[in-house]
């Protein structure tokens, strides 16, 4: 056995996802990756890609190896610069002692440092006082469990009064970006404890707790509570086994389910105290797309509307009163700055927006807070596309067309644009945009859209015939819609059809907790509604082709676009 010293700010400790100061020394068996070390202690390693060595987000600086260490490889991504010490016989390692925690093997004490870039997505819990409490209330909980972020409210349940509000990162992370990745995860060994541990122990606990103190209470006042989460997350929040949803036929084990006690998964609550689940209707439309169509209102309006969530997963809904079809696209996380080099979420230091100036592509930049430059989030990353194809320095395969000091070409031959040169920048590397990336970011905007018309195209309807779009998830705040419609990833409608919804996953979580008539509804709407699996659906993969150009291979639907 091994000993492993993280120094990290945010190591969560016992059961808590709260950062707390100071270093950590776990031990570890001959072999054992960082990565796999660093779960078990408690310390947030963003991994994306589940420790495949594909992400490059788990960088970690070799402070002091003691001894020898193993990498058994490296990503390709451009910061990790490979030197060789034949007389140790090592393999090769970072110049400064950079490398990747999922694909670094540990054979001797070492000390391990994890910088903020790769632990991020274990932020503080943000609360927010909405309305004073009165004494001896009936409180209420609604919960959002989103793949990445998790959002929570109390309201008291007597004047139906939204009380405080809160949001963490989602801890289950660690194992993965997407929801595929999590159930993979789950079928090794202790797997389903695991999951459910960091959702629970790790997430939920240390947030309800945070937002109790925040108005003078206790969990043991909670009388309801409700959920609002994609159908992986419910599994997993249950400790069921989720691997039906990834496989043939893809069917989930459940889709809806009577209301809990919250003891039964750990949750303090009053002794009546019941908890809902908003329904599931399909492997990738889960609950919290039905409360978002409750609290979009969707159902009870004669316009034809289209409901877009844009987060870690995409899910579309289109209807009105008369009928409700939804389906959820294979969108990746490129939205959440996965699988982009430089991506990072929606936090302090990343690029939220941005305008390039046509003859010098020289860029200008908004930035979360006040820092400097640490990598792209979604908003920016359809903002930089964008302004690329408007100025004809990328073509519609996302290839560039022109030359300047801000392109630079690998040894391959891959082209990149430097958004931030290393000196400016948080990370004291270049911050890029690759051709890669940008390949990534066309099949994730194309899943979208082609979603989008495979709901609408055997309807008969076409973009020309919706009334509404309303966007909702974690990006929608921040997109520039004539930007993200110019890249083929919207429809193009007029700006006026156009609104942002907010969390509607929360909003309807919040609504069936002050209604029983809303827990009803939300039943309702789930047995009305028609799921569409895309990869069953005749003519996706037509669509979803044809969608993979900017803006589009079919000119007609975005006129004036190319």
């Amino acid at each position: 056995m091994y000993n492993v010293t993280f120094q990290s700010k945010n190591i969560t400790g016992q059961g808590s996802n709260v950062p707390c100061p100071g270093d950590v020394t776990v031990s570890a068996v001959p072999g054992e990756t960082i990565l796999d070390a660093a779960r078990r202690a408690g310390v947030a390693i963003d991994a994306l890609c589940s420790g495949n060595g594909t992400c490059g987000k788990c960088r970690v600086k070799l402070v002091d190896t003691g001894g020898r260490f193993s990498v058994s490889s490296f990503s390709a991504h451009n910061d990790i610069n490979i030197a060789y010490d034949d007389t140790e016989n090592r393999p090769p390692v970072s110049t400064e002692g950079w490398c990747l925690a999922c694909t670094t093997t540990i054979d001797e004490d070492i000390t391990v440092f994890v910088p903020e870039a790769a632990s991020d997505y274990i932020k503080n819990i943000e609360v927010k006082i909405l309305a004073p409490p009165t004494k001896l209330s009936s409180y209420g909980l609604a919960i959002d469990i989103g793949t990445t972020t998790v959002s929570a409210m109390i309201a008291d349940l007597e004047t139906n009064t939204a009380l405080t509000k809160a949001t963490t990162g989602n801890a289950q992370i660690r194992y993965g970006a997407d929801v595929i990745n999590r159930i993979i995860e789950q079928q090794k060994p202790g797997g389903v404890v695991d999951l459910q541990n960091a959702i629970l122990n790790d997430t939920l606990y240390p947030l309800i707790e945070c937002l109790c103190d925040s108005i003078g209470t206790n969990t043991h006042q909670i009388q309801k509570i409700t959920i609002a989460a994609n159908t992986t997350m419910n599994h997993l929040l249950l400790g069921i086994n989720a691997n039906s949803i990834r496989l043939e036929p893809y069917k989930p084990v459940f889709l809806a389910c009577k209301p809990y006690h919250p003891s039964r998964i750990g949750i303090n609550a009053a002794q009546r105290a019941d908890m809902h689940l908003a329904p599931n209707i399909g492997s990738y439309v889960g609950g919290d797309i039905t409360a978002g169509v409750l609290a979009s209102g969707i159902w009870d309006n004669e316009a034809m509307s289209l409901l877009i969530d844009l987060g870690t997963n995409g899910e579309i809904v289109f209807g009105n009163n008369d009928f409700l079809m939804a389906c959820a696209c294979s969108a990746g996380p490129a939205f959440e700055g996965g699988d982009i080099d430089c991506g990072m979420r929606a936090s302090a230091g990343a690029v939220s927006a941005c305008i390039i100036e046509k003859e010098t592509m020289t860029p200008q930049l908004t930035i979360i807070g006040e820092n400097k430059p640490a990598g792209i989030c979604g908003s920016g990353l359809i903002d930089i596309i964008a302004e690329l194809f408007r100025h004809g320095i990328i073509n519609g395969k996302g290839k560039f067309d022109r030359e300047s000091d801000r392109i630079k070409h690998d040894e391959y031959g891959t082209g990149s644009y430097i958004l931030v040169h290393a000196a400016d920048s948080a990370t004291g590397i270049d911050i890029t945009l690759t051709e890669t990336d940008i390949d990534n970011f066309i099949r994730a905007k194309g899943a979208i859209f082609s979603g989008i018309m495979s709901l609408l195209s055997p309807l008969g309807f076409t973009p020309a015939d919706i009334d509404r779009i309303m966007v909702a998830g974690g990006i929608g705040s921040g997109i520039n819609i004539d930007n993200a419609i110019s890249i083929g990833m919207l429809p193009d409608l007029p700006a006026d059809k156009y609104s942002y919804i907010g969390n509607s996953s929360l909003d309807g979580a919040y609504a069936m907790l002050i209604s029983q008539d809303n827990i009803k509804k939300v039943h309702e709407i789930a047995d009305n509604m028609t799921y569409i699996e895309l990869s069953s659906q005749p003519g996706y993969m037509d669509e979803f082709i044809a969608a993979c150009f900017l803006p589009h291979t079919d000119e007609t639907l975005f006129p004036g676009r190319s």
